[in-house]
């Protein structure tokens, strides 16, 4: 077979040309990430950019308006645009359609309850060794309105997802609490209401309870070991929303 025989039976890998929005947001990104420009700082205006990347005006517009969807800028008229800290929410919408897709998998909600599981656990641990009298203060409180919310389901969803929260915050750990939002919180919104809905309420909170104790204790293998048991139990009671 000759040389031009074996390219021509190879598989076509056509060179995908980027447009020069797409090229201009990613040297953007760049220049963000790599903290040239920190929260806080302006961008070189639009003509400047212009300048700088050698593009049209169209091309940096389109490519500021991407970065700012990502959550990583403010753009506001006759201003500069500024760049942000990137907010959890702005993750949330991409994460909940590859959540959906990865639920439909075989097995794919057995091991999205094993990465909740791992998490939460890890999460209750850095609460017990980092949590401050306020922070502990803050989860009782949370734990006290999940109780009386026992025989509504709404409202038990809402403090559930309070108690959960004060926990993350707890454990000082921005991307902690940037997951748990994306994450917890999009998990326990997609519950289906449960039969014996108090029964099973008073059994999470027993569960909330004790993951309480450990972690007032200071004690984290238990807040550990506590945790990992209360959503094993969840997952085997709650079924996943579409």
């Amino acid at each position: 077979m000759t040389e031009s025989e074996k390219v021509n039976q190879k598989p076509k890998k056509p060179i995908i040309i980027k447009r020069l929005s797409d090229q201009v947001e990613q040297e953007l990104m760049s220049m963000i990430q790599s903290g040239e420009y920190r929260p806080g700082d302006c961008l070189p205006s639009e003509r400047e950019l212009m300048d700088l990347f050698g593009v049209g005006r169209s091309s940096i517009r389109e490519a500021l308006f991407s970065v700012q969807r990502k959550g990583f800028l403010k753009i506001n008229r006759g201003d500069k645009p500024r760049v942000i800290e990137p907010k959890p929410e702005k993750m949330i919408p991409e994460f909940t359609d590859v959540i959906r897709m990865v639920l439909s998998k075989p097995n794919g909600v057995l091991h999205f309850n094993q990465v909740r599981s791992f998490f939460e656990a890890s999460v209750a641990r850095f609460a017990a060794e980092n949590a401050t009298p306020d922070d502990i203060s803050r989860i009782k409180a949370a734990l006290a309105a999940n109780r009386k919310a026992v025989s509504d389901f709404d409202s038990f969803r809402e403090t559930d997802i309070a108690f959960h929260r004060a926990i993350a915050e707890a454990a000082h750990n921005p991307i902690v609490s940037g997951v748990f939002d994306a994450l917890v919180e999009w998990v326990i919104t997609k519950r289906s209401t449960p039969t014996n809905l108090e029964e099973r309420n008073r059994s999470s909170i027993a569960g909330h309870e004790r993951i309480l104790e450990c972690i007032t204790n200071r004690n984290t293998t238990e807040a550990y070991r506590a945790m990992a048991k209360h959503i094993e139990r969840a997952n085997s009671e709650y079924d996943l929303l579409s």
